[in-house]
C-alpha cells in the first residue's frame, strides 16, 4: 500500500506504508527461561524427560553421548553430563518459519547408580520387570492398543510411560493400562513403560522397552516427491545447508553447497536422496527429489553482540576473586577488575569481560567488552540473615526435575531475604556458614512440610543457589501429573 501526501502543488511526496519487522525464532525464543530451565532431565535409569518449549512444539532429540540408544541412556555409576540436540518446530509469525525446525543444544546431569551429588540418596531395590512387552504395530489415523502393565512388573504400585516421540505416538496411563495411539505419520520408535513402588525415588524404578511401528493402512500408494513435499530448509550465505522437512529420511544431497560471493541473491537447486519410510509399497527404497533455494549474498552477515555472547557462570568468591565463567558464543580472553577487596556485607559488583569474536560475524577477529553489572560478592563476616526457611534435601539441575515425585523441606536454612518471593540475590546459610548449592535448584518453603514440593503439590518456589550460597535464580513452578510440569514464572 502507498500513501500520497500533497506537499505543495505541483509537487507530491510518495511514501510506502511501514511494515512491522518479523522476529527470528531462536533458542531463547523457545526457552525464554534459559537453556538450564527447559524441563530436560535424565533420571538414574537413563529415562529422558523431553524438554518443554514455551513457544513452538518439541518434535525429536538426538545425542552423540556414549550409552545413548533409542532415546534412552544407559545407566552410569557416577554423575555424568548428558547433552542433546532438541528439535523444536517453529510456529508461524517468525522470519525463519520456513526453516521448519530450530535445533538447540541442552545439557543436564544423569545421576549415578552408585554415588551421586545430584541425588544425595542413591535408590536401592524396588520393583522388577516380569517378562517382556511385545512389539506394537498400528496403522496411522488414531488407531490404538491397550497393554495391561500389571503382569509386566513385580512389586510395583504405580505406572508411568516415557514417550520421547510425541509427534509420532500418543500415550497415556489409566490405572495399570498403557494406551498407545498413532498420529498421522508413519515410522518406528521405542517408548518405555515404568513401574514404581510407594517408596520411589528412594527405591529404583523398573523399565520395560516397547518397540512401536506406525504404518499407513494396507494398499497405500507408493511414496514419491509429492507424498511429503520438501518444505523449509535453506542455504545460508556462507554455503551452510539446512535440510528441508519431510517424513522420509534424507540421506544425501547434491551438489555440495558453497558461499555466495556474487554480491546478490541467487537460486540454487539441490537434489536430495530420500529413504522411503515404513507404510508405503516402496518402503526402504531410495528416491531423489529436487528443491530450489534462494541463497543470499555472503555480505549479509550478523554483527556479534554481548546478547549473542550469552555470558554464564560468572561469580565472585568470598575473598574477592572473580570467576570467569564462560560464553555460549565467542571466547572470554580477559576481564577487569580481576579481584575486589573483602566486604562485611553482600555487595553487587560490576565486571567487564573481554570476548573474542568468532569468525562467522562481520566484526570477526576483534573483541567486544561485555559488562556483568550485578555479580554479588559474598560477605566474609557474618553474611547470614536471620530469616528462617526450609529447603529440600535434594537439588535438581532444572526446576522441573522435582516433578517426578513429592518432596519434603526438612533442611533449615537462614536467608537475608524475608519472603519467598524476595529470595533472588539473597545469601543462604546453613549452620552459620554460606550454603554450597552447587548451582542446583532447591525447593524452598517457610516451614518443614513432608510433601511441599513437586508432584501433587500446588505451586512451589525453587531457588538456584551457587557455591557461595547466593540465590542466582528464583522460580515459581507448577507440576502437571508428571513430567517436567506446566512451566515456571520468573519472580
Amino acid at each position: 500500500m502507498s500513501t500520497k501526501i500533497n506537499v505543495r502543488s505541483p509537487f507530491y511526496l510518495n511514501l510506502s506504508a511501514p511494515t512491522v519487522p518479523t522476529p527470528e525464532f531462536t533458542c531463547s525464543t523457545a526457552f525464554p527461561r534459559g537453556l538450564d530451565d527447559t524441563g530436560f532431565s535424565v533420571d538414574n535409569q537413563g529415562i529422558i524427560t523431553v524438554p518443554s518449549p514455551t513457544y513452538g512444539q518439541f518434535e525429536s532429540l538426538s545425542s552423540s553421548d556414549s550409552g545413548f540408544s533409542n532415546n534412552k541412556y544407559a545407566t552410569v555409576s557416577t554423575d555424568t553430563t548428558r547433552t542433546i540436540t532438541a528439535r523444536t518446530r517453529i510456529p508461524v509469525g517468525f522470519s525463519n518459519t520456513s526453516s521448519i525446525h530450530k535445533d538447540c543444544i541442552l545439557t543436564t546431569i544423569q545421576p549415578g547408580t552408585s554415588s551421586s551429588v545430584v541425588e544425595p540418596t542413591v535408590c536401592a531395590g524396588g520393583p522388577t520387570t516380569s517378562g517382556s512387552i511385545s512389539a506394537v504395530a498400528l496403522d496411522t489415523g488414531g488407531n490404538s492398543t491397550t497393554i495391561d502393565l500389571s503382569s509386566k512388573f513385580s512389586g510395583e504400585t504405580t505406572y508411568a510411560v516415557n514417550n520421547p516421540n510425541p509427534s509420532l505416538i500418543s500415550t497415556s496411563i489409566s490405572g495399570s493400562n498403557l494406551i498407545i495411539s498413532s498420529n498421522t505419520i508413519g515410522g518406528t520408535a521405542t517408548i518405555y513403560a515404568i513401574g514404581r513402588d510407594g517408596s520411589y525415588p528412594t527405591t529404583c524404578e523398573a523399565v520395560q522397552s516397547i518397540s512401536v511401528t506406525i504404518s499407513l493402512p494396507a494398499g497405500s500408494p507408493a511414496f514419491d516427491c509429492n507424498t511429503s513435499p520438501l518444505t523449509g530448509g535453506g542455504i545460508a550465505a556462507d554455503g551452510t545447508l539446512t535440510n528441508p522437512s519431510t517424513i522420509a529420511d534424507i540421506t544425501a544431497s547434491t551438489p555440495s553447497t558453497s558461499a555466495n560471493t556474487t554480491g546478490s541473491a541467487r537460486d540454487v537447486t539441490i537434489t536430495f536422496t530420500l529413504t522411503v519410510p515404513a507404510g508405503y509399497s516402496n518402503a526402504g527404497a531410495s528416491i531423489t527429489c529436487p528443491k530450489t533455494f534462494s541463497q543470499q549474498a555472503q555480505s549479509v552477515t550478523p554483527t556479534f553482540t554481548c546478547d549473542l555472547a550469552e555470558l554464564t557462570g560468572q561469580s565472585i568468591s568470598t575473598n574477592g576473586a572473580v570467576y570467569v565463567g564462560s560464553a555460549l558464543r565467542g571466547t572470554i580472553t580477559d576481564f577487569t577488575p580481576v579481584s575486589f577487596p573483602t566486604v562485611t556485607s553482600n555487595t553487587s559488583r560490576s565486571v567487564d569481560f573481554t570476548v573474542q569474536i568468532p569468525s562467522e560475524y562481520t566484526n570477526a577477529g576483534g573483541t567486544i567488552t561485555c559488562t556483568k553489572p550485578t555479580i554479588v560478592q559474598p560477605a566474609t563476616v557474618d553474611p547470614c540473615g536471620l530469616n528462617e526457611f526450609y529447603i529440600t534435601s535434594v537439588g535438581r539441575s532444572s526446576v522441573g526435575g522435582f516433578c517426578d515425585a513429592a518432596y519434603g523441606t526438612p533442611r533449615l536454612i537462614k536467608s537475608t531475604a524475608s519472603t519467598l518471593a524476595g529470595q533472588l540475590g539473597a545469601q543462604i546459610c546453613e549452620g552459620g556458614t554460606p550454603y554450597d548449592g552447587r548451582d542446583l535448584f532447591w525447593g524452598i518453603l517457610t516451614g518443614f512440610v513432608v510433601s511441599a514440593v513437586g508432584l501433587g503439590a500446588d505451586k512451589y518456589y525453587a531457588v538456584r543457589i551457587n557455591s557461595s550460597g547466593i540465590v542466582t535464580k528464583l522460580r515459581l513452578h507448577t507440576c502437571d501429573t508428571g513430567g517436567s510440569g506446566s512451566g515456571s514464572v520468573l519472580l
